[in-house]
């Protein structure tokens, strides 16, 4: 579920505010927002940990017992993340060659490698409030509960580093080999994923605050600190080694972590509407005179009808904003790469034989300037380079040429403005040519990079 929808959700509930506050004053709606430290707990072995920052958003309902005490029941969702770094981190095993059935050590080599985690929860707080007056418009408001955690999204994005994999091979040759894709060999400075952190999570939570009285009680502004601590253990599997040859599965879900908990502590404002019970009741000033010939129960049948349809309708536009927000996203990233795919087939950055430098000219420059500024302009979305050669060579040195070539634009899109974690470069040698290797003008064609919108 996105922040969108989130936000929706909670502009249903206001919208319900009038029938709550004007039916019951003994009952509160309170609706708060809240920044600070949000922090994945966990400690990466062999590697350095930074907490992270996040928010929280919270419309909770709670109803009085008391003068001083009430108890409530909530909703909202909170945002949490974390870094790790990895400044030079080894794996190594023992492997066997399939081509010559050599035995060889398979080595990973993280440099400074950083990672960051991104968790997304839906929260369903209970808690009990205790509420003290302190002068005729400011009251004292502490509560304290336990929280569930419901995961939603848990991913993980690699900001910079490199990851590099490579063969030792003792017996037969004492070299170390690497730049061998084909075999297995390969260095890589881009991933992101899902982690695999499903569980339903509990924990604690404390607020203490302020409460400014508006209206004779009928409405409040909340200013206070809050405190979470998540004490269910978020990781599910700690066997998977970080790099297993094939697959990169994030720090969080590696071997590296063996336990992982929440813990936000930071600043929070809100609005509380309601009326305590022990506000008093105006005294009567007429006689109320009762029409017997006046049919109460259809009048209150039709005010039962209307505000259900007034609800219904509610729910109706929020769910057709959320659909065109999702038809609008989805054209944008359509008019993306149709632009992507003409600039492909009109502006050709072809590369002279064995060379992996950009002749630059205007179009060229041009077709960088406009592919920064779509990146800029669909967050979330990334640029995948693929590098291109002809069939002259041997294909693994075709590989490794195919990668500068495309490493090469990467570098003058990172410079144009692309973030650099956005912008990754492949190889495919000479094993898509755009036309047959029959003469020198195609060989030359074909040299050449190709770039995809992710």
């Amino acid at each position: 579920m996105s922040m969108r929808k989130g936000l929706i959700l909670i502009g249903l509930l206001v919208s319900l505010l009038p029938q709550l506050w004007a039916q019951n004053y003994d009952h509160y709606l309170d609706l708060t927002v809240g920044g600070g430290l949000h922090s994945i707990q966990f400690s990466p072995g062999g590697g350095e940990f930074t907490p992270g920052t996040g928010m929280e958003v919270r419309a909770a309902y709670r109803r009085t017992i008391d003068e001083h005490w009430s108890a409530g029941l909530g909703l909202g969702f909170s945002w949490y993340n974390a870094r790790s770094f990895y400044k030079d981190y080894r794996i190594s095993r023992a492997a066997v060659d399939a081509q010559n059935n050599e035995p060889y050590e398979y080595r990973v080599i993280f440099t400074d490698w950083r990672e960051k985690q991104h968790v997304v929860n839906l929260e369903v707080p209970v808690a009990a409030y205790y509420q003290q007056p302190i002068g005729s418009w400011w009251s004292f408001l502490g509560s304290a509960g336990l929280k569930l955690y419901v995961p939603i999204s848990n991913k993980y994005e690699i900001l910079d580093g490199k990851m590099e994999t490579k063969g030792y091979f003792e017996r037969l040759t004492n070299i170390e080999y690497e730049n061998l894709p084909q075999h297995g060999f390969f260095s890589e400075d881009a991933y992101e994923g899902e982690a695999s952190l499903r569980k339903l999570g509990g924990g604690v939570f404390v607020d203490a605050g302020m409460l400014r009285s508006f209206k004779h009680g009928d409405m409040s502004l909340y200013m206070g600190l809050y405190f979470n601590f998540g004490f269910t253990n978020l990781v599910e599997d700690h066997t998977n080694s970080l790099f297993d040859g094939n697959t990169y599965p994030g720090v969080l879900s590696s071997d590296r972590v063996d336990r992982a908990h929440l813990m936000a502590a930071g600043l929070k404002v809100g609005i509380s509407f309601g009326m305590p019970r022990i506000f008093p009741l105006p005294e009567m000033q007429h006689e109320c005179i009762i029409d017997e010939d006046e049919d109460y129960a259809v009048r209150d049948a039709e005010i039962r009808k209307s505000e259900t349809d007034a609800v219904e309708e509610v729910l109706r536009i929020a769910r057709q904003l959320a659909q065109q927000e999702e038809e609008r996203k989805a054209r944008e990233f359509a008019n993306v790469k149709e632009v992507v795919k003409w600039l492909n087939n009109n502006v050709q950055v072809e590369f002279k034989l064995g060379e992996a430098v950009v002749q630059m000219n205007d179009e060229i420059q041009n077709y960088i300037n406009d592919l920064t500024n779509y990146i800029k302009k669909t967050p979330g979305r990334k640029v995948l380079i693929w590098g291109h050669t002809c069939n002259l060579g041997k294909e693994s040195k075709n590989i490794e040429l195919g990668m500068q070539r495309a490493e090469a634009m990467r570098k003058l899109l990172i410079q144009a403005g692309c973030p650099i974690n956005r912008v990754m470069a492949r190889s495919k040698g000479s094993s898509e040519p755009l036309v047959p290797n029959t003469s020198e003008a195609n060989r030359q064609k074909n040299r050449r990079i190709e770039i995809v919108i992710k």
